[in-house]
């Protein structure tokens, strides 16, 4: 009795060591919340740079010019641009609280060459497969899309248009999404593949601006970036995956705009 009471009394702190070590997560719940807080600060700050061009213009801009830079024209590209630090701080915050390290939570490891080549040949043939449904079903290019591009281009905002679209989207979207809503949500009752059909399934939904045609196939995108990065172990994958993405729907918009 007296050795039992021995070897039980020593474990009681190292259990208690071993339990404060061990990786911390939000929970679903959590995750949720947060990332929705992320969400709301990103358009709060994207409003205010809104409201600051609006001044800025006094008045120059015409109502239908005001619309379309807002719904997807340069405007909308650089408050992109000032809000992503902002929606990137709430997730650094919401990390810290848990008392862990940023990349490694949201999974910022390089992939290697094979994944990297691997993620590319699958992305190049779910898009060339989007296109061959869209040209056999008449689908044209989005609307939204084709005049943000426009619009950008006449008001000579074309370059902070294609840093908003190519480069920050990308890095922002799979920082919240792929990073740290499949983190907590992997973690959860949902497990790895209800984190991927879910996070999919809210940024789908985020793309509003989009018809059904094209909602489905940011779906099946993000259902291609979530299996890649559960696999891999990789945001930074998804990150460069999402890039080529939206870089050959500009592309595209470019062609037939011209």
């Amino acid at each position: 009795m007296m050795d039992a009471a021995i070897w039980i009394v020593p474990t009681i702190p190292i259990a208690a060591a071993a339990w404060l070590r061990r990786p911390k997560a939000w929970g679903f719940l959590g995750t949720t919340v947060i990332g929705l807080g992320a969400e709301l600060v990103s358009n709060g700050v994207a409003l205010m740079t809104f409201f600051v061009l609006l001044a800025w213009q006094d008045g120059t801009v015409s109502p239908d010019e005001m619309r379309a830079e807002m719904n997807g024209g340069g405007w909308m590209a650089l408050a992109l641009i000032v809000a992503s630090p902002f929606e990137i701080a709430v997730l650094a915050v919401a990390i810290r609280t848990v008392r862990q390290n940023f990349a490694e939570y949201l999974a910022l490891h390089w992939p290697s060459v094979r994944e990297l080549v691997r993620g590319l040949a699958m992305m190049l043939a779910l898009l060339l497969g989007w296109y061959l449904v869209a040209y056999l079903m008449d689908q044209k290019p989005s609307r939204y899309a084709v005049d943000g591009y426009r619009v950008a281009q006449q008001g000579s905002w074309l370059t902070v248009y294609l840093i908003g679209a190519c480069i920050v989207a990308p890095l922002t979207e799979e920082l919240l999404v792929r990073g740290f809503l499949f983190r907590g949500w992997s973690q959860s009752f949902l497990h790895p593949a209800g984190a991927i059909v879910l996070s999919s399934a809210a940024w789908s939904l985020a793309h509003t601006q989009y018809d059904l045609f094209y909602q489905a196939e940011v779906f099946s995108v993000g259902l291609l970036l979530g299996h890649l990065r559960h696999r891999s172990g990789s945001t930074w994958l998804t990150i460069m995956l999402h890039v080529t993405n939206n870089v050959a729907a500009v592309a595209w918009i470019a062609a037939v705009t011209r």
